[in-house]
């Protein structure tokens, strides 16, 4: 069989590449440690869509219903309502969010005073870091309706306070605007990683 020395050439390979740099290895060790246990075990429990679920017998001591959860979700009235939210919200956060990223990357690599750039950097890098529950929390404390800052601020010129969380048409943005200003700072350090190089005459 002409496959079989070709895989013990190959494993010969590999296994001299480890012998060799080994230190390498060990340094990649934590970093795959954590994806395994963390990205790729939890992907075994996937299997709860297919249980009715009970959280004293577990999701492996749970009994399978098979597609029966699919089934009411895609029979479900507002299936296509949801969907089509979905789709909507994702194609005008890309669409917002992926040209902005660009810019800031742009605007970032054309800044040439030092503590300027690196002070922007870390200003737009900073929300990045701040979680889910957080970021929701500031939202509210920003449009709710009687005490939110903006509304405070429509007051003290006379307006009237608008329930921004509870206008259906308003919501869209404030969700991709959100995650523009949270996300733009990170995925701009990529692009601005890119950009580095690329020759500034360009």
């Amino acid at each position: 069989n002409a496959a079989e020395p070709i895989r013990t050439t190959q494993w010969y390979k590999a296994q001299r590449s480890i012998r060799r740099y080994w230190q390498l290895y060990l340094i990649m060790l934590p970093a795959l440690l954590y994806f395994f246990v963390f990205k790729y075990i939890p992907m075994v429990n996937a299997v709860i869509a297919f249980k009715d679920f009970n959280v004293v017998q577990g999701i492996w001591g749970s009994p399978w219903v098979g597609f029966k959860y699919f089934s009411l979700f895609f029979n479900n009235p507002v299936f296509w309502t949801l969907l089509q939210n979905t789709l909507s919200l994702s194609f005008y956060a890309l669409c917002v969010g992926f040209p902005f990223s660009i810019l800031l990357a742009l605007c970032l690599n054309e800044i040439r005073d030092g503590f300027f750039k690196r002070f922007t950097q870390l200003v737009t890098y900073a929300p990045y870091f701040i979680s889910t529950v957080i970021m929701v929390s500031m939202l509210m404390l920003v449009f709710a309706p009687r005490l939110g800052i903006a509304n405070l601020g429509l007051n003290a010129i006379g307006q009237q306070s608008i329930n921004f969380l509870g206008i259906p048409n308003i919501f869209p943005s404030i969700y991709v605007w959100s995650g523009v200003w949270q996300y733009s700072g990170y995925s701009a350090v990529i692009f601005l990683a890119a950009l580095s190089g690329v020759d500034p005459q360009l």
